[in-house]
């Protein structure tokens, strides 16, 4: 199996079946991502260019007005791929070289494994640069907070990577769960992960495999919890406005036994203020019923899933009005209401929306938004939608949520684990 055909916990956004390409943008937004930006050039430098760093350079290379100077990796492969993607950009194997030598870079982005961030973010912030730092933020609560706090003083702008914040279907949905359509309460949701595949990346000698794999060594991986289920975590706590107070937590390796110490299949309870839960499943052993993201109040549920969003009424649900005139499909035994945004659009282009296929930018996903939110939000010295805050809340419950896992029990979360000491 090759590099390309293992899917890392950063490329879950763009294979995950909440990825916003289906529901359409809002009028709003397509404008505005179809004018081009005001200013010179946002010159940027990635550093980390495995496989989601590559991404990355993939996804600057379509943003209108990013500009990448100098790529950085301590791995010589990887090095060069990065050069392939980026191919007028200076290249440095050291992150203090790259911001010592490459002066006129203005924005740094974060794409190294997740235990590796916290001096890189600081020397970045030092330097007076602006920061995109991928999610996980790092692997202990202890760094988190660090980088957390170095943002927080910098005059700089800091994005943290949880991309379902910035990206289409999310808000759209958003607007739905704000507005109470859900009902008075929201009694619980459950998130999963199902993708059968083993994690792992070749390597040719021992020292490149844990190069590669960090992922799988317990010791600085927070493995499928923290590496994947934090962008699932963070649309729970998103959308209930919440962090969870207790996270209850399991795991096993069941099927890949090729000398990893991290579980291929986990499960976790959060609890929330109120009483309500958050179920999760992740496997790496089937691919069954794939990703998808439901919320369950006492009027109606919202479904996420493939692409796509649906809503379903209880049938003593008062009526809201806009659903009489909704695109309904029949979803199992339920009639879904479909949730999709500037459908008559879509009519216009000859698209059938909510199917897939309809989009207008199918180009354009979870990964590739953030990245622009990163560069508008610099043009416009604006505050993120997912900053420090939003990121350490994030980390510190993947975090706590794979101690749970290891340990196979419940961990209590206190408020003090979610501020920033000064």
């Amino acid at each position: 199996m090759n590099e390309h055909d293992l899917r890392s916990r950063r490329t879950f956004l763009r294979e995950a079946g909440t990825v916003g390409l289906a529901i359409a943008l809002t009028p709003e937004v397509a404008s505005a991502q179809g004018a081009a930006p005001a200013g010179p050039p946002i010159r940027f430098a990635v550093i980390g260019t495995g496989v989601h760093g590559r991404e990355i350079l993939g996804r600057l290379a379509r943003i209108p007005g990013a500009m990448v100077v100098a790529i950085c990796d301590n791995d010589a492969i990887n090095l060069n791929r990065g050069k392939q993607a980026a191919p007028s950009a200076a290249t440095f194997s050291d992150y203090r070289a790259l911001l010592d030598g490459a002066k006129e870079v203005q924005a740094v982005v974060v794409a190294t494994p997740t235990h590796t961030h916290r001096p890189i973010v600081e020397a970045a912030l030092q330097a007076g640069k602006h920061v995109y730092c991928e999610a996980p933020l790092a692997h202990t609560v202890e760094e988190t907070r660090a980088i957390a706090r170095a943002a927080l003083a910098a005059k700089s702008v800091f994005q943290a990577g949880l991309q379902t914040r910035v990206e289409p279907q999310h808000l759209h949905v958003l607007k739905f769960i704000r507005s109470g359509a859900l009902g008075k309460v929201i009694a619980q949701g459950r998130l999963h992960y199902h993708k059968k595949m083993s994690w792992r990346r070749a390597a040719s000698t021992p020292e490149r495999d844990r190069h590669l794999n960090w992922r799988l060594d317990r010791n600085v991986s927070l493995g499928l919890a923290g590496e994947l289920g934090i962008h699932q975590f963070d649309v729970a706590s998103w959308f209930l406005r919440a962090t969870p107070t207790a996270i209850t937590g399991y795991g096993a390796l069941i099927k890949w036994q090729d000398g990893r110490t991290v579980p291929d299949t986990v499960q976790c309870i959060l609890d929330y203020p109120g009483g309500t839960r958050v179920l999760y499943d992740a496997t790496l052993v089937n691919s069954y019923d794939g990703v998808s993201e439901l919320f369950m109040g006492d009027e109606s549920a919202v479904l996420l899933k493939d692409h796509r969003a649906w809503m379903f009424k209880e049938a003593d649900a008062p009526l809201l009005g806009w659903e009489v005139y909704a695109k309904k499909e029949q979803i199992g035994d339920d009639n879904g209401i479909m949730l999709v945004a500037d459908a008559t659009k879509l009519l216009q282009m000859g698209l059938t929306p909510g199917k897939d296929g309809s989009m207008l930018d199918p180009g354009k996903d979870a990964l590739y938004y953030a990245l622009e939110e990163f560069a508008r939000c610099i043009r416009e010295n604006a505050k993120p939608a997912c900053g420090a805050i939003e990121g350490l809340q994030a980390t510190v419950v993947a975090i706590q949520a794979n101690e749970a896992i290891k340990n196979g029990t419940r961990v209590t979360l206190s408020p003090e684990l979610f501020r920033v000491p000064t």
